[in-house]
């Protein structure tokens, strides 16, 4: 049926209401209880409101606003997640930073002595802040190339694989690596886009990582996709994914493991639902 509800659709209430259900069985102060609810049943009704679209709008105009909808409430769950983080775990914070401390002598680098210009500076922030157009950009090159019939697929592999990210975040708590004491991080030279990042982060962030970081997670499910459907866009877009997760590295937005693991996260998921929708098509 066309009106039944779609993969993506499916994906976001069920994450969203276990978020939403969770909240109650979890030691949470009342009001942060109550957040996680409203927004719950925000993204609730939005989706309902898209998914019934079609008795007021004609039907192109109800199908577009299905593939729309879960990029409006795709970070639904990332600020439900947030009222879940009370404090860091610093055991676990120093544990992801001797990691980094291993896997920069591995790689033959010093943070605190690597030379970046303002040029890479800037192109590093540009990157970072580009991981939030990113996601609905390669659903209009999508739309542009005339693959809209791969919408399903595309949330289905962007949103699980961003999900995972979210859900494995209530279990691992910390900060970002800028925010530590005694990290030993990269000296990235000051950029008005940097500073933007920065006020965006203060204002609409949880205040910790996602881990993995579904910054990255994000992006490379989308470059994937758009890398198996149309080559020369998905080659683009992998080129942003990978300048996203250099980016969280050497800006201290996340720790090395967050991006790596958020990378294997994106290739598993993206290879385990090829292999299902194509067998689903068969």
């Amino acid at each position: 049926m066309k009106s039944a509800l779609r993969i993506g659709e499916w994906i976001q209430l069920v994450f969203i209401g276990l978020l939403g259900l969770g909240a109650w069985f979890r030691p949470l102060e009342a009001g942060r209880r109550k957040h996680v609810t409203l927004l719950a049943l925000a993204a609730t009704a939005a989706i309902a409101a898209a998914r019934f679209s079609g008795r007021w709008m004609s039907p192109l105009s109800s199908s577009v606003v299905r593939d729309w909808i879960p990029a409006a409430t795709m970070l639904v769950p990332y600020w439900q997640v947030g009222q879940f983080f009370t404090a860091s775990n610093p055991a676990l914070e120093a544990r992801l930073a001797h990691f980094d401390s291993a896997f920069f002598r591995r790689v033959g680098i010093e943070p605190a002595r690597a030379k970046i210009s303002v040029a890479a500076a800037t192109y590093l922030q540009l990157a970072y802040l580009m991981d939030y157009p990113l996601v609905p950009l390669a659903l209009v090159v999508l739309y542009t190339i005339r693959l809209r019939s791969k919408v399903d697929f595309y949330w289905l592999v962007v949103l699980v694989a961003t999900y995972v990210c979210f859900g494995l975040t209530l279990f691992i708590r910390a900060l970002p690596p800028r925010m530590l004491p005694g990290y030993e991080k990269f000296q990235v030279p000051s950029t008005r886009i940097g500073a933007l990042n920065r006020v965006l982060l203060d204002r609409f962030s949880i205040q910790a990582i996602t881990c993995p970081s579904a910054h990255v997670a994000s992006s490379l499910a989308a470059a994937l996709v758009l890398l198996r459907l149309e080559p020369w866009a998905g080659a683009i877009f992998l080129c942003l994914a990978l300048s996203i997760a250099a980016a969280t590295i050497i800006g201290g937005y996340h720790y090395v493991a967050d991006v790596l693991s958020a990378m294997g996260i994106a290739l598993i998921v993206f290879a385990m639902t090829s292999c299902i929708y194509a067998l689903n098509r068969l």
